[in-house]
């Protein structure tokens, strides 16, 4: 039985991740996010690579939870001998090409307990046990080193021995008042006996990290906790060395129980990564945002006719999709799927997404990049030729390609806040673009609402649709309501948010994208999914858009309580078994928990105290339809 995933905590330096559960297992962990797993056991069973680090009778924490507003993870077991405590981090790194490190530091509160480590990575996603020596420091010290190819994980601590069953176990004992460090380092081939791990004076620099980080946080409304771990979740997913943003930490965590929607997230979508660094400056985080640029400089690579819509955490564009059939799955959930095929896929949304991002780090203070003020107009341009093209739009349907609305509507939105963008910097006599480019973009953003309005909205519905054409809903129109592209009054808004209220929510209340289909029409798949959280952010951003404030804060409530003990989200909510599903911690969901956050702050009607996120600017209509 795989552990639950309500039990699984993420622990991240911005280059490797793991998860470690709440009985002291590291269930899941790689060199690079995106990179093979050498612990894989989330994913099939203990044989496929694992970290168990607990007392020998110990089972799940009494406790666990996070240190104080930190990623540094305090796990306490009570056992019939005494109580011993674990406090496991990653510490960032000092610099590009540091090894990453896995700091467990056991600490006896009272008595004497005996712990066990059981240390069996699997390299290649759960199938090597890697070439083993035993490294001897001048000092006398022993570590143990496990090698598979380019990767090496260096094991320092009590001394590990081979069993019969090709796990390295150590057992030993700690007393009240001691403190055993065990670090595991992640590394090359390279990675020899010549550096000493210090546990202590890496946690005091991990705390002095995010003590720096946290400060930065602007928001200061009654769901801080709640923002606030879901921004630094989100860092989590942020690569310091290149800028990218990973989708979410893992790959192929199933969206139903033993279902076949089970892709990999370990790359850079460009949505996906536009939207988190849009949620990040939107509390007061910069840093990421300036990499992120960069790297989207280098991924775009001077070419925005060739654009992909994602890429590998290093910029590269090959990520082709492979099933990785010796893994069984989660809880049985096959195939187990590295890569992804929506790599090649046409999403015109994209453009809207990442226009919306590189404003928003402007107006929250990143100074002015030649290079993005280059890359603005070119997207801009992109938007004219291709909006009136089908798409596999948001959801990356492995369907037919359509006119998704969602798509059209993501366009208007990029040319709107380009229009702003580009007006802006004229008035601040730092013009980017000429007054007849400024009109065209401003034309066609007017071509492309007419057009929405004329075809996008079913009179018999009392709804936009999913494509143009289409009957079906899809949620991914509420936002429509965020980006301010009809005025809260609008009727036609009105009636889809009603509509996707009482057609797309499951019998819990939450909201799914949208209905599939046994025969695969909708979206090339003949299996079901889960309700996706972020939509019910979404539309508790909706609901509050059109002055329902208390059925918006009813329903975040609902959806923080979701949350698992440690504030992670997945990626959706499975209303049958009542347990979450999906890949783990999804970018998505945190970023739209903070939008939502945010829009609760927003008096309706206008007035002071408002929170307005850049590119969400209400635009007056005078187009009206009966409904």
């Amino acid at each position: 039985m795989s552990t639950p995933l309500e039990e699984l905590v993420p622990l991240s330096d911005n280059r490797a991740a793991v998860l470690l559960s709440t009985s002291g297992v590291v269930e899941y962990g790689c060199d690079a996010i995106g990179s093979s797993a050498h612990f894989a056991r989330v994913l099939g069973h203990r044989d496929h690579g694992d970290w168990a680090l607990a007392p020998i009778d110990g089972g799940r924490a009494d406790r666990s939870g996070w240190q104080g507003d930190t990623a540094v993870l305090v796990q306490e077991w009570t056992t019939s001998g005494g109580t011993v405590r674990i406090s496991s981090f990653m510490p960032p790194q000092p610099h590009r090409g540091a090894p990453s490190r896995l700091h467990q530091v056991i600490e006896g509160v009272t008595g004497s307990v005996l712990i066990r480590s059981e240390f069996a990575p699997r390299f290649e996603d759960g199938r090597l046990p890697g070439h083993s020596e035993t490294l001897v420091r001048p000092d006398g010290s022993r570590a143990l080193r496990l090698s598979a190819g380019p990767v090496t994980l260096r094991l320092d601590g009590p001394a590990h021995r081979l069993d019969a069953c090709g796990r390295w176990t150590a057992d030993f004992t700690v007393s009240a008042g001691e403190r055993i460090a065990l670090t595991l380092t992640i590394g090359n081939f390279e990675l020899g006996a010549d550096t000493v791990p210090h546990a202590h004076t890496d946690l005091r620099a991990t705390l002095r990290d995010w003590d720096e980080w946290t400060a930065r946080l602007t928001y200061t409304g009654p769901n801080r906790e709640a923002v606030l771990r879901s921004a630094m979740l989100l860092r989590g997913l942020t690569i310091r060395g290149t800028g990218a943003v990973a989708a979410a930490l893992t790959r192929s965590l199933p969206e139903l129980i033993g279902g076949e929607r089970n892709w990999d997230y370990e790359a850079c979508w460009l949505r996906d990564a536009a939207l988190t660094i849009h949620a990040l400056v939107s509390v007061g985080f910069l840093d990421e945002a300036a990499r992120w640029r960069g790297w989207l400089l280098r991924a775009v690579a001077g070419d925005v006719t060739k654009i992909a819509i994602m890429y590998r955490l290093d910029g590269g564009r090959t990520l082709t999709e492979r099933e990785l059939d010796w893994l069984p799955g989660y809880e049985g959930s096959r195939p187990v799927r590295a890569g992804n095929a929506a790599a090649t896929q046409r999403q015109n949304d994209v453009y809207g997404e990442v226009i919306q991002a590189l404003v928003a780090a402007e107006h929250a203070g990143l100074p002015a990049d030649p290079g993005i003020d280059a890359l603005l107009p070119a997207l801009g341009e992109e938007i004219v030729r291709i909006w009136r093209q089908p798409d596999a739009g948001i959801w990356e349907v492995r369907g037919p390609e359509r006119r998704f609305v969602h798509s059209a509507l993501m366009c208007w939105q990029g040319l709107q806040l380009l229009v702003e963008w580009a007006e802006a910097r004229t008035r601040t006599r730092v013009p980017v673009v000429d007054a007849s480019t400024v009109a065209r973009w401003a034309a066609e953003r007017d071509t492309i609402k007419a057009d929405i309005l004329q075809h996008a909205f079913d009179p018999d519905l009392r709804a936009f649709t999913q494509y143009y054409g289409g009957r079906e809903l899809d949620a991914a129109v509420l936002l429509m309501a965020t980006n301010g592209f009809l005025p809260p009054d609008d009727k036609r808004l009105v009636c889809t948010i009603d509509a996707i209220s009482r057609e797309l929510t499951d019998p819990a209340g939450f909201v799914r994208r949208y209905i599939p289909a046994a025969d695969g029409r909708v979206d090339g798949l003949t299996d079901d999914e889960g309700a996706f959280l972020a939509c019910s952010f979404h539309l508790v951003q909706s609901l509050a858009y059109i002055g329902r404030t208390a059925d918006a804060n009813e329903l975040f409530g609902k959806l923080l309580a979701l949350r698992t003990p440690h504030g992670v989200m997945t990626e959706m909510w499975d209303a049958e078994r009542k347990r979450p599903v999906g890949n783990m911690p999804q970018a998505f969901t945190l970023w739209s928990l903070i939008g939502a956050a945010l829009a609760l702050e927003v008096r309706p009607g206008g007035g002071t105290g408002h929170v307005v996120l850049p590119g969400q600017r209400t635009q007056n209509t005078t187009t009206t339809v009966a409904v």
